[in-house]
């Protein structure tokens, strides 16, 4: 019930969790966003097919440093190494999906444990932070919920449900990046993770959310340059 209150009520969550003081709380979370993970790996697999021979195509194709005469041999053979992958990649494939989100909430605890002891003073062990982060990431659940239905039935990736709505730039374009990651449901976690923090180390929620805010502006503008920089 608390995996479902946290996204209603989450300082009453935060709070009975802060009390138990049990690591082992965030385990379930974890677990759940990698199934689900794994699960959106399953369903999408033919999209993501789709995708990749598309880009792999285009990179090749209008790769000035590729020799014409060499574009068509190597394009054939991504070709087939993407519709018929090794046991390997395959494994590596699955094992990225499923891994993730259990990666993000790993490194976000750390983030959110650094600006709450470093910046705030604060003294929380990592420990509850980690359980405190791994909830707040049910959002990454309800997320995928209502993406990949959308995905499936639109047979696209880019599904746009923040400021990427606006339409501005173009795929690939920093700005448009930018706006794709002011996403509604990265907002939501943002603010989860403010009033989480405000339970741990018994402060107002919001410098948390001024200075978690920060981070996400600052994490997207440098995501959002890096990925026009390999567009």
């Amino acid at each position: 019930m608390k995996l479902l209150n946290v996204l209603l009520e989450p300082r009453d969550v935060f709070t009975l969790l802060h009390k138990r003081k049990h690591w082992q709380d965030a385990l379930l979370p974890i677990l759940i966003t990698a199934v689900v993970g794994l699960v959106s790996m399953v369903v999408l697999k033919d999209l993501l097919v789709e995708v990749q021979l598309v880009q792999t195509e285009k990179y090749i194709m209008y790769n000035s440093k590729i020799p014409d005469d060499q574009k068509e041999e190597i394009l054939n053979d991504s070709m087939e190494k993407i519709q018929n992958p090794s046991t390997s990649m395959t494994v590596i494939g699955y094992s990225s999906s499923a891994l993730s989100t259990p990666g993000r909430i790993l490194l976000m605890s750390l983030i959110v444990l650094m600006i709450g002891n470093f910046f705030f003073g604060g003294k929380s062990s990592y420990g509850n932070v980690l359980v405190m982060t791994s909830y707040t990431y049910m959002i990454a659940v309800l997320e995928s919920l209502v993406k990949v239905p959308l995905m499936i039935t639109q047979w696209r990736m880019d599904i746009q449900t923040g400021l990427g709505l606006l339409g501005i730039g173009e795929p690939g374009e920093f700005i448009y990046n930018f706006l794709s990651g002011m996403d509604l449901f990265s907002l939501w976690r943002i603010i989860l993770l403010a009033v989480g923090m405000s339970v741990l180390y018994r402060r107002d929620a919001k410098p948390f959310l001024i200075a978690l805010m920060i981070y996400w502006i600052l994490q997207t503008t440098f995501f959002s340059f890096l990925g026009s920089m390999f567009t």
